[in-house]
């Protein structure tokens, strides 16, 4: 028997997974944490040193648990997207890690958006100009801090700093690249007119490869495992969670609620969206995953517990909610508690209810939240609609597991949805990807059994025209929020 491990490195932990390469049955898995700083006000940091480590102690203990089920065949990477490190000639760091979350930038974001500039930039590289964009960060750093900007002889992201640290080598796949907003997605090269409004050239930047590409282990590595043990560069984790959960196909879409949220599908040709609504990010060189992701995921709903419910169970608030009916009676929530990414693309707009009245209470606070959230990521998914024909939802995150919520998706959206039976998407998708790079398998399609459905859930017509109408009256309340909150819009 053999074995591939998805490694997937997020903004909070790092997990690995070891896949049985037949089956796809998972064999065993281990994670680790690590903390968030926030030195200054909208600053969002990490140590990409605790990063390292944990993803080497979490490689480490899959892998010895796993010496009895067979060889090992590799190891593939998923990674959170957006993030910024700047490293000297000698390879030390001179930042911290600078994560997705990080809004120091927002300034200069909003200006660069609505510039000439801003748009060709972002046709050109698909990536949505807002602060989480490296291309935002650089330029904070180029205008904040321009003797580390000057003195820094690469900008990484966190999977590109740990590849380094394992072998020596400055890659990065052309996923994560083409979310950094500096990467051509039609010419699958870093973007010469935007390096050139950088002012950096491309020497401090990684070579950009395919994420089939494949480095190897050297002696002594701090994995401890054999010389020459595989390492496939993968993608981002919002591709491979498309990947990972089956939403591959011509008329299916992944939405995704975890601490955040967002909404996808595949394509084989390169999107732009005239009015920059959504993102385009490189899978591999013939797909290519588009859509929007939102700040306000179960953030939202846990801000909803500790000020409302402190002291009571999921469950039981899920419950309280079912007891509603869809609507909420008239109470609609708009989720921009953290701003917003897709569709409005503001960080400084605010949320808020509307249509309250005495008749509400609790309950109705608990439904009128979730369908928010819902409601919000419909919007995204109207647009990626209007693009290709939809019949499907492959749905994951932390939401998945109450089945109330997944019911809300479906009438909302009013599609079929779909449950894997893991909720490890990123890691499912990365070993998928990690088989078809080292010639396991050549195509997807032969991978079905990574990617097992649990569960189903039909939309109710009825209901689904209901949401369908509340949803237009959400779009023209958020563009109220949006017209309150931001004044440079």
């Amino acid at each position: 028997m053999s074995y591939i491990i998805g490694c997937d490195i997020g903004t909070t932990n790092v997990k690995a997974v070891a896949f049985d390469s037949v089956s796809g049955a998972i064999l065993n898995s281990h994670s680790e944490s690590y903390e968030m700083m926030h030195p200054h006000p909208d600053w969002s940091e990490q140590d990409p040193d605790d990063i390292y480590e944990a993803a080497c102690k979490t490689l480490k203990a899959v892998a010895d648990s796993c010496t009895e089920k067979g060889d090992l065949l590799g190891i593939s990477f998923s990674a959170a997207m957006h993030g910024v490190l700047a490293l000297d000639k000698n390879g030390k760091k001179l930042t911290g890690l600078i994560i997705w979350a990080d809004n120091r930038s927002s300034d200069i974001a909003v200006k660069l958006r609505s510039s000439v500039t801003g748009k060709k930039i972002y046709y050109n590289n698909g990536t949505p100009i807002h602060a989480m964009t490296p291309v935002c960060k650089l330029l904070w750093l180029k205008s904040h801090q321009p003797e580390i900007y000057k003195s820094a002889s690469k900008f990484l992201s966190i999977k590109e700093y740990i590849i380094y640290r394992l072998t020596g080598n400055f890659v990065v796949d052309y996923s994560i690249a083409s979310a950094t907003g500096m990467f051509n997605i039609r010419e699958l090269k870093w973007d010469e007119y935007t390096l050139k409004k950088l002012g950096i050239k491309s020497e401090k930047l990684s070579s950009a490869v395919s994420p089939y590409h494949i480095e190897k282990l050297p002696a002594n590595n701090a994995v401890q495992l054999p010389k020459g043990t595989a390492l496939i560069m993968g993608a981002s984790d919002g591709c491979l969670a498309n990947l990972g959960s089956g939403a591959v196909g011509n008329s299916s879409m992944a939405v995704t609620i975890g601490t955040s949220a967002a909404v996808r599908i595949c394509s084989d040709q390169p999107y732009s969206d005239p009015y920059m609504q959504t993102f385009c990010y490189v899978l591999d060189e013939k797909n290519y995953i588009i859509g929007g992701p939102s700040n306000n995921g179960a953030v939202i709903f846990e801000w909803l517990m500790n000020t409302f419910f402190e002291n009571e169970e999921y469950d039981a608030v899920f419950e309280k909610a079912s007891s509603v009916k869809p609507g909420s009676d008239g109470l609609l929530f708009y989720p921009y508690l953290l701003g917003e990414r897709a569709p409005l693309w503001s960080s400084a707009v605010r949320g808020g209810f509307s249509g309250l009245d005495i008749q509400h209470g609790k309950a109705h606070f608990a439904r009128s939240v979730m369908e928010g959230i819902l409601l919000n990521l419909y919007s995204i998914g109207k647009i990626l609609m209007q693009m290709k024909d939809t019949d499907t939802i492959f749905a994951n995150g932390g939401f998945a597991r109450s089945p109330i919520w997944v019911q809300m998706l479906s009438d909302i959206f009013g599609k079929k949805v779909m449950l894997n039976e893991t909720v490890e998407t990123g890691a499912v998708g990365a070993a998928m990807l990690g088989l078809k790079a080292l010639g396991v398998y050549r195509e997807y399609s032969e991978m079905k059994s990574f990617t097992t459905v649990g569960k189903e859930f039909d939309a109710v017509p009825e209901v689904h025209v209901q949401y369908d109408e509340l949803s237009k009256r959400f779009i023209k309340g958020a563009q109220f929020m949006l017209a309150q909150g931001t004044q440079d819009w």
